[in-house]
C-alpha cells in the first residue's frame, strides 16, 4: 500500500511538471457544474480532500454518519469549517462527536479526535471545456477522544495523515482519484495500525433535476482502506487490521450560498483479520452554508 501512495504522489508530480508549459488561461463558462462558485462546487462525500474553496471563502458545515454493524452501531455528528487562505490553499477543521455508539452490550459517547487539515493545490489547469486539479493533503488528528471507552471514541494519541488527490471537472462530469496514509503515534507500547486509503469516484450533472440557480449531481464513490494490525501493550492484536472496500452512491445539490450531500455506503469487500464486527451499511450526510468576504 505504501507503493500505491508513493505512485500516486509521483503521478501527481509528473502531471505538475507536464503542465509547466506556458498556456493561455481560459475560464469555463458558468454552466452546469461551473454555474456555482468554487466554494459550493461538487466535492466527494466520503473521500478525503478536494476542499479548495477559493480565497477568503468560508464554508460552515454539519456532516455526519450512521454506521450499522452486525453487533452494534455508530452515530457521529461532525461540525466542521473550511477556510480558503488562497485559491490554491485551504484549512479544514472538524470536531466530531459520537452521539451514541454500541459494540455488543457496551455503549459510549463523547468527543472524538479533533482534526486540523491543510490542503494545497500544486497543479491547476483551466480550459473552456474542463479543469484539472491536483492537491496534496496533510492533517493532524488530536487525541480528544478516548481509546479506553468501548467502543473507543479515539486513538488515544496523535495521528498524522498525508495524501494526494487528482480531479477532473467539466460542465457535465466530475471524476477524481486519491490515495493517502494514516500514521497513528505509539503510546506506552500501544499503537493502532497504519491505514492506507485508495479512492476514486465520478459524478454526472443532471440538468433536468437542477432547480434554478442550483446544480444537482448524481455521484458514486469507491473507498478502500487497508489497515495494519494494532499493537496493544507491545502485543499484536490479531483481531485487527484488514482490507475493506465500500461503494457510496450519493446526491449533490448546491446553490451559490449552500450545499447538501447525502448518500449510503455498502461493503463490496470486508476481508478483516480475526473476529471483527463488520459494517452492514452506512448513512452519510453534509449540509453547508457558504460565505465569501
Amino acid at each position: 500500500m505504501f507503493k500505491v501512495v508513493l505512485f500516486s504522489v509521483l503521478l501527481s508530480l509528473s502531471i505538475l511538471c507536464w503542465g509547466k508549459e506556458e498556456e493561455k488561461k481560459e475560464e469555463p463558462p458558468p454552466v452546469g457544474n461551473f454555474s456555482v462558485p468554487v466554494v459550493t462546487q461538487i466535492s466527494p462525500l466520503i473521500s478525503f480532500g478536494q476542499l479548495l474553496v477559493g480565497e477568503n471563502a468560508f464554508l460552515s458545515e454539519v456532516s455526519g454518519f450512521y454506521d450499522q454493524t452486525h453487533h452494534g452501531y455508530s452515530n457521529v455528528i461532525e461540525p466542521n469549517a473550511i477556510y480558503g487562505i488562497r485559491d490554491d490553499m485551504s484549512l479544514f477543521f472538524i470536531v466530531p462527536f459520537s452521539l451514541k455508539s454500541k459494540e455488543g452490550s457496551s455503549h459510549s459517547s463523547g468527543t472524538e479526535d479533533i482534526l486540523l487539515q491543510y490542503e494545497y493545490g500544486f497543479y491547476h489547469r483551466t480550459k473552456k471545456e474542463y479543469t484539472l486539479l491536483s492537491t496534496v493533503v496533510a492533517n493532524v488528528q488530536f487525541p480528544a477522544g478516548s481509546s479506553i471507552k468501548k467502543p473507543p471514541t479515539g486513538t488515544g494519541w496523535f495521528t498524522y495523515f498525508l495524501g494526494t488527490t487528482f480531479s477532473y471537472m467539466s460542465s457535465n462530469w466530475y471524476a477524481f482519484f486519491s490515495s493517502g496514509a494514516n500514521f497513528p503515534s505509539a503510546h506506552h507500547g500501544t499503537k493502532f495500525g497504519n491505514a492506507y486509503l485508495y479512492q476514486c469516484g465520478f459524478a454526472r450533472y443532471i440538468k433536468q433535476l437542477s432547480p434554478p440557480g442550483c446544480i444537482f449531481d448524481l455521484m458514486i464513490e469507491f473507498d478502500g482502506t487497508y489497515s495494519q494490525k494494532d499493537r496493544l501493550a507491545h502485543v499484536v492484536d490479531r483481531h485487527s487490521g484488514g482490507n475493506a472496500i465500500f461503494v457510496t452512491p450519493s446526491i449533490w445539490l448546491s446553490s451559490k450560498s449552500w450545499l447538501l450531500q447525502s448518500g449510503a455506503s455498502f461493503p463490496i469487500l470486508q476481508n478483516l483479520n480475526g473476529d471483527q464486527d463488520k459494517i452492514k451499511y452506512s448513512i452519510n450526510y453534509a449540509f453547508g452554508v457558504a460565505f465569501q468576504f
